[in-house]
């Protein structure tokens, strides 16, 4: 007997026609959730300007022109308690790996010997970027580390000479965005969930001396949080700017002029940072 074909939306195909398939879901990745948690425009103009570059034809950003901007992110925070900032490197002990390092990044911290590395080989088997099928994610954490006691987790570097008062200047959403969909690309990736992802902080100019981390939890609430975020991401299909001289002043767009919104040009918000004697500025 033929089989029946199946029918959409509750009504049968007309006999010798095939069902069409689902669009593809949009591919999303850990800068995207960052970006739009920041500001949604600012991740369709990134996207936009990426995609121009790849196949040399301009692509235009799907917000709307003359959209009303909001007042502040339409994305809430992720859960969870915040954690310390743990002072001094991150220990590295005789049977924890290195599994994993982003090929493309330069001056990431040296944590590893030559004999605790199996980043190369994996990038060669597997390629340079972590890819979740599943939920349509894809990304290149800095480092993924297994430990002795099998716990793999990855490691997010952030080069910063400001150590202190770290949850004023640097306790920022954006770092924690980013590690628990890094973390989501490693429960993918090898299978095991994380039960956290660092994000390590160096200073590149102080030897060492200001270097720590912080570990940012993963579990239920973090992964739910991820999946609904980027459910909520896919659904925006206006992607409303959200002003303001903290999302602007960092803004890759703004700085290539490409914002018609910007609370204030790249120029003008950085003018008065280049007069400042550089002991005095910070980096976020």
């Amino acid at each position: 007997m033929e089989a029946a074909t199946p029918s959409v939306a509750g009504v049968a195909p007309t006999p010798g026609t095939s069902v069409p398939s689902p669009p593809p879901v949009e591919h999303l990745s850990p800068h995207d959730i960052v970006t739009y948690f920041r500001c949604p425009f600012e991740m369709e103009l990134h996207r936009a300007q990426h995609l121009s570059w790849r196949t040399g034809q301009k692509v235009m950003p799907l917000t709307p022109t003359g959209t009303t901007p909001l007042g502040h992110s339409p994305l809430p925070p992720p859960p969870g308690e915040s954690s310390d900032a743990q002072p001094g490197r991150l220990i590295v002990g005789p049977h924890d790996l290195l599994l994993y390092q982003d090929p493309d990044e330069s001056g990431l911290p040296i944590l590893f010997p030559p004999e605790q590395s199996h980043a190369h080989a994996f990038v060669r088997q597997h390629g340079s970027t972590l890819i979740d099928q599943l939920w349509g994610l894809s990304g290149r954490p800095d480092l993924v580390v297994r430990r002795g006691d099998g716990q793999v987790f990855p490691v997010e570097y952030k080069e910063t000479h400001l150590w202190e008062g770290y949850h004023e200047h640097h306790g920022r959403f954006f770092d924690v965005l980013q590690v628990i969909a890094e973390c989501r690309l490693v429960e993918a990736t090898w299978g095991s969930a994380p039960r956290f992802g660092v994000v390590y902080y160096g200073d590149a100019q102080g030897g060492g001396e200001r270097e720590g981390y912080v570990e940012v939890p993963y579990g239920d609430l973090q992964r739910n949080w991820l999946q609904q975020a980027m459910t909520l991401i896919r659904a925006d299909k206006v992607r409303a700017p959200v002003p303001a001289e903290r999302n602007c002043q960092h803004c890759e767009p703004n700085r290539d002029g490409l914002c018609r919104y910007a609370c204030k040009g790249f120029e003008e918000l950085h003018r008065n940072e280049r007069q400042e004697p550089f002991s005095r500025r910070r980096f976020y």
